[in-house]
């Protein structure tokens, strides 16, 4: 295969958004989470709106995504609502992103590597691919938050490259929202949007995303691969 004028060795997803639907459940999770502590909703509507509005949200922490939402929130109730929010998590997890576990199979079955780029914690992440119906083994390499360097610090990819040494120029970093995309650029690797984490198309193209590397959801990635790897086609 030679996607992008380069042989396709690693494909590097995003994990809420990309292959876990979070949309299908997450505002319902945060706001049941927020009724349990008392706390208002209407910061967690205001949020929502401005990531469809394409305003640029990312923090260093969950504590710090809190207490942006109820800045009167001390550390210790910021990470008490994050107790809530799990349990809320585990009683309704969220479900695959449509055609993103077929995806994942059809690259394995080119012999292509998967590895995992997220902020979650270990736990959590195992937590929310196996109540989807994902094997955390199909993926050989994951940046998680104890890497170190979360998005979108570069670093953060750091530690697949580590673990499967391909050139940068023969991977693909597959996301949803900025920090996905400040981490491929800062790191020097191609990268897709997809659409399936709330994020319009017309904002990734603001933020000079190509229009052909932007996907509905990754359940398409497979029939790009076809589609550049077909003789005369070029990027």
């Amino acid at each position: 295969m030679q996607p992008f004028g380069q042989p396709l060795k690693l494909v590097i997803l995003d994990v809420d958004g990309v292959i876990i639907d979070l949309m299908a459940g997450f505002e319902s999770n945060l706001k049941a989470a927020a009724r349990q502590c008392g706390l208002p909703l209407r910061p967690i509507d205001e949020y929502l709106e401005e990531v469809r509005a394409g305003v640029k949200h990312h923090h260093s922490s969950w504590v710090m995504a809190v207490q942006m939402w109820w800045p009167w929130l001390g550390h210790a109730e910021a990470e008490r609502f994050g107790e809530y929010f799990r349990a809320e998590e585990r009683r309704n997890p969220y479900p695959p992103v449509a055609g993103s576990i077929e995806a994942i199979h059809r690259l394995r079955a080119r012999r292509v590597s998967v590895a995992l780029c997220t902020t979650n914690e270990k736990a959590v992440l195992v937590d929310r691919l196996q109540a989807a119906g994902i094997n955390p083994n199909w993926f050989y390499a994951a940046s998680t938050w104890e890497s170190g360097y979360p998005k979108p610090d570069p670093r953060s990819l750091d530690s697949i490259f580590k673990v499967i040494p391909v050139p940068r120029e023969q991977a693909v970093y597959v996301g949803d929202w900025y920090p996905d995309l400040e981490a491929a650029r800062g790191a020097g690797v191609r990268f897709i949007a997809v659409l399936s984490g709330g994020i319009p198309r017309k904002i990734f193209i603001r933020e000079g995303v190509p229009e052909d590397h932007i996907l509905e959801r990754l359940g398409e990635f497979p029939k790009l691969i076809q589609e550049e790897s077909a003789p005369g086609y070029a990027v």
